[in-house]
């Protein structure tokens, strides 16, 4: 993920006809990372062509089992829509206040959400590409593509969670 300046995640937020509460402080902005996207697509269509695509005993050489499984790939990513979650999230804001960790898409309009940082009640890595944000009421937010090392972003919003 991206950091940015706390510019830019206020400027998100006025955009959405938002502010930040009255003394609350923008601690970081953040936006997801196109590599992060096409790091876990690649490795997911890898994955199912080597599952599907590289099968012992076809009787083709392996330059066609190795062409086989980049087709099935291209397949994966277009079938399943994967460019989707991209145009999705591209535009996500992430910004992390001393109160709450909001949510912000400009490609939406009222897309403001967040969660108060001391309702936050556990984040779980989903790979190297996600967080699985849990609140004490029992929703999950993920929070996608986020900046490597993702337990640095964790880590990051659990410091500021426990100082509030």
């Amino acid at each position: 993920m991206a950091r940015l300046s706390p510019d830019i995640g206020r400027a998100a937020l006025v955009a959405q006809g938002h502010d930040l509460r009255s003394g609350e402080q923008i601690v970081e902005t953040m936006t997801p990372r196109f590599l992060l996207f096409v790091q876990k697509t690649l490795v997911i269509g890898i994955l199912t062509a080597i599952g599907f695509g590289l099968v012992p005993g076809l009787d083709i050489s392996f330059a066609q089992q190795v062409g086989l499984a980049l087709i099935i790939v291209v397949l994966w990513f277009f079938v399943f829509d994967e460019w989707q979650e991209w145009r999705d999230r591209r535009q996500d804001v992430w910004i992390l206040t001393d109160r709450r960790l909001i949510l912000v898409n400009p490609r939406e309009e009222d897309s403001v959400s967040w969660l108060n940082l001391t309702d936050i009640e556990d984040i779980r890595r989903v790979l190297w590409w996600s967080l699985r944000i849990k609140a004490s009421d029992g929703r999950v937010t993920p929070m996608s593509f986020v900046g490597q090392p993702i337990t640095a972003t964790r880590d990051k919003i659990l410091l500021v969670r426990d100082a509030a």
